[in-house]
């Protein structure tokens, strides 16, 4: 649940790529199945959640941070949420053709909505604290009321 995905994953833009040297202590150091990072990269240019999360740690709750690298991952850490992890706020962070600036931005995420194009590929709207949406698509002529089988995720 808190580890960063090892190895080389050419192909997986959704997935956090990290190298055995930048490895904080042994495994299992921090807990049986556990690993910590100084470092890890992404392969591609694309969007990553960055989830603010409380867990419960006996009779105290702890504070979180996991970094979930597509939508699957986010979906997954939000049916982890109840009483014994709780989600206190979730930013998105996005690359500068994605966010039309001049380099990557870190924002809060109001609203997370996936559907289907023309084609059939799969499309990320994300609403940020401003009321900007952005899409996950390099077609200028892209526009959002076009996606079928829309679906919100949070």
């Amino acid at each position: 649940m808190f580890g960063a995905d090892i190895g080389d994953q050419a192909g997986d833009e959704g997935t956090f790529v990290t190298h055995i040297v930048d490895r904080a202590g042994y495994e299992g150091m921090f807990g049986e199945g556990h690993s910590h990072w100084f470092k890890v990269s992404r392969l591609l240019p694309t969007h990553w959640y960055h989830i603010d999360l409380k867990i419960r740690n006996e009779d105290r709750m702890t504070s979180i941070i996991q970094m979930a690298g597509d939508e699957a991952a986010f979906e997954q850490i939000l049916k982890e949420c109840g009483s014994d992890v709780v989600l206190t706020q979730v930013q998105v962070v996005t690359p500068a053709w994605m966010n039309k600036t001049d380099g990557w931005r870190m924002e809060k995420l109001v609203s997370l909505s996936t559907g289907f194009d023309k084609i059939g590929v799969l499309v990320c709207l994300l609403e940020v604290d401003s009321g900007v949406v952005y899409a996950d698509v390099h077609d200028p002529m892209f526009r959002a009321e076009s996606l079928v089988e829309v679906k919100k995720v949070y």
